[in-house]
């Protein structure tokens, strides 16, 4: 949609990483946001949204990636929020009482 630029990109194979990256791993913010918060979110993805800016939380695996992205009024995460158990339904109560 443009809202935010970035690029999507496959996640590089290289030897003992696992792609698609699926598991637990961490949510490292980048900068204060009502939504985002530090923790460990369930992945699930073969690819990820390499944004030029805008980037709330980064995550590595085979390198650091964006985790989530904010601007002004949107919000958007690379995590499964739903399967994150009680970080991610931290995580939608945020989500759901922020008023930007």
């Amino acid at each position: 949609l443009g809202w935010i630029g970035g690029t999507v990109r496959a996640f590089d194979p290289q030897p003992g990483l696992r792609v698609p990256h699926m598991g637990w791993n961490d949510v490292i913010p980048q900068a204060a946001h009502p939504v985002i918060a530090a923790g460990e979110a369930y992945y699930l993805h073969s690819y990820h949204f390499d944004a030029s800016d805008h980037v709330a939380a980064t995550c590595e695996h085979g390198g650091t990636f964006t985790a989530a992205v904010a601007k002004g009024n949107i919000a958007g995460v690379q995590f499964h929020p739903e399967k994150s158990q009680a970080y991610g339904l931290a995580t939608l109560e945020r989500f759901l009482t922020w008023r930007p």
